[in-house]
Formats: C-alpha cells, sequence, structure tokens
C-alpha cells in the first residue's frame, strides 16, 4: 500500500515539473557528476573494530588478530581501532560518544564484529553475518580540501522498512607504526612476551600464525613489524557518533522502499573528516563510511554495512 502511496506521489511531483516553466535546474549541473555512476556492493561487509590503548602491550596481539580475521574473508572485512585513553593526541572527539553508543564502555581490548562483542566465536560470527542478505548498502567519494577530507556517499537501501531509522557517517583511519612520532603523537607500544618482540630496533612478531582457512599458508611471520591498522582519527559526527538520520532527508520520514538511493542531487550525503597531527604523519589513511539501523522497539543502534577504502 505504502509503495502504491509512494508511486502516486513521485507520478504526481513529475507532472508539476512537466507543467512548470522550462528553465534551467540545479539538476542539470549534476549530468557529470561521478556520484550517478558510483557502483554499489550489494553485499554484507564485515567492521571489525577494537577498542585500545595504542601503548598497550595487547596492542600488538590484537593487530595480528586484524590482520588474522582480514585473511580469512578476503575483500569482506575492514578494521577499525578505537583509542580509548585519554591521551588527546591519538584519541579522537567522537571516542565516547561510540563507547556509549555502540559499545557500552567494554573493557580495553575488545574485539567487536560490527558493533556486537563477540569472543573466542568470531569466525563463527563471520560466516554467520557474511552470509546474511544486504539491507541496505553504500559507496563513497573522497576528495582533499586542504584542512579536511570531504566525503560523499552514496546509499542504497535493499529491503522494504516501515518503522525504522536508518543513520550515516564517515570516519578518517589512519595506520601508524608503534613508535613516538612528537608532538605529543605517541603510538609506542610495549612487547607482549611470547606474542612480539624488539629486532633490530622495531617491535616485530614472536611467532609465526597460519592462516585459518588454509593452514599452509602464514599470515603473520616472526620478524614482520607491527603496526597499528585503521586508528580512528576524525569525524564530523562529534554529538552523535551515527552521524546523520537519514529520516531527516527522506521525504517518507522512517519508510524506506527497496531500491531507495540517497546521496544524489536531492539527497546529498556529504561528511567534513577534519585532518589531525596523527593524520599527517600516518602511513597510510583510509575513510570508512558507516549505516546503522533502529527498529522500533530496539534500544540499540546496530550496524548495517560498511564501506572502506584507501586514501592515502
Amino acid at each position: 500500500m505504502k509503495s502504491v502511496t509512494k508511486i502516486s506521489f513521485l507520478v504526481f511531483s513529475f507532472l508539476l515539473i512537466l507543467t512548470s516553466c522550462k528553465r534551467k535546474s540545479s539538476n542539470d549541473d549534476a549530468v557529470g557528476d561521478p556520484i550517478l555512476s558510483l557502483p554499489i556492493e550489494e553485499k554484507t561487509f564485515i567492521l571489525l573494530t577494537n577498542t585500545f590503548g595504542p601503548n598497550d602491550p595487547n596492542a600488538g596481539g590484537a593487530a595480528a588478530l586484524f590482520q588474522l580475521y582480514a585473511d580469512y574473508l578476503p575483500g569482506r572485512i575492514f578494521m577499525m581501532n578505537i583509542p580509548s585513553q585519554d591521551n588527546p593526541a591519538y584519541k579522537a572527539g567522537v571516542t565516547d560518544s561510540i563507547m556509549m553508543t555502540f559499545f557500552k564502555k567494554p573493557p580495553v581490548p575488545a574485539l567487536h564484529l560490527n558493533n556486537e562483542f563477540v569472543d573466542l566465536d568470531l569466525a563463527e560470527k563471520i560466516d554467520l553475518v557474511s552470509n546474511r542478505a544486504p539491507k541496505a548498502a553504500v559507496n563513497h567519494l573522497v576528495a582533499d580540501k586542504g584542512d579536511y577530507y570531504e566525503v560523499r556517499a552514496k546509499l542504497k537501501i535493499l529491503d522494504f522498512f516501515y518503522t525504522s531509522s536508518f543513520y550515516i557517517t564517515s570516519y578518517l583511519l589512519g595506520d601508524f607504526e608503534p613508535k613516538d612520532y612528537g608532538g605529543g603523537v605517541n603510538f609506542s607500544t610495549q612487547p607482549l612476551p611470547g606474542v612480539t618482540e624488539i629486532s633490530n630496533g622495531r617491535l616485530s612478531y614472536a611467532l609465526d600464525i597460519k592462516s585459518l582457512r588454509d593452514t599452509s599458508r602464514v599470515v603473520v611471520r616472526k620478524g614482520d613489524p607491527v603496526m597499528h591498522y585503521r586508528v580512528l582519527l576524525s569525524t564530523d559526527s562529534l554529538a552523535f557518533a551515527p552521524g546523520l538520520l537519514l529520516d531527516t532527508i527522506n521525504i517518507f520520514g522512517r519508510s524506506f522502499d527497496a531500491g531507495d538511493i540517497f546521496g544524489l542531487q536531492q539527497t546529498p550525503l556529504r561528511f567534513k573528516l577534519p585532518k589531525t597531527p596523527a593524520s599527517e604523519v600516518a602511513a597510510n589513511l583510509y575513510v570508512v563510511t558507516l549505516v546503522f539501523r533502529k527498529e522500533d522497539g530496539d534500544q540499540q543502534i546496530r550496524l548495517e554495512n560498511s564501506f572502506q577504502t584507501r586514501i592515502r
């Protein structure tokens, strides 16, 4: 019924356009807009997150787990490290909001698959979640604007929802060597006996770690350098970590149809990710865009899907 109403509304809107005076529309300027042809992969991606302190010896072990599980499902698992210590040099302003909104202030370190806490059953949870049909999917374009990165997201709804709220946001992430960069940006990490060690002046792995999907392969080798992967650096969703409430730009409010697309000319999804002292010294930079959903009666905002790209 709702779909019929929606179609009628769209037809009525189209007739109004046809009967209006012919003039140049702002849509004419969007013909060559790359967001129009930006593809969206309609599959479930998994965000593996860790709450950690970069100076905690356990951080090296968590980095190895990131590599291990990224190898378990190649191309489908993204990473995000959420610094939880009170050091403003690397703790993003959105950290506390993330902890309170999604993770309910878990112990540190703590691994989450999307925003659900996981323990030793991580591989089973990955199998379960990766086989789910996605409810929404997203992609993005990123442009360097000098003192910030502009993200333009494109979101596609893949199912029918009548009482759902969707949220969307983007975060800036970076990879770092475990060292003191100076200027208050200190990612140095002490060795964890049996897991990491100092070799040739660098924090390195002290053991081989075999692939979970092919035990004849080694994912992490003894002597490989340790990195802090995908550390959360900045966002413009400081006040509310899930970001923009899609209801505010959807003409049907909390009602969505399969095939609805947001992020084009009439429903722009733009985010400014400020550069920071840490982002300027990062070995690599990434942008991750997250889509959350909240149903009536559900107290938790759940991560529906994500997409992550390297930008430097």
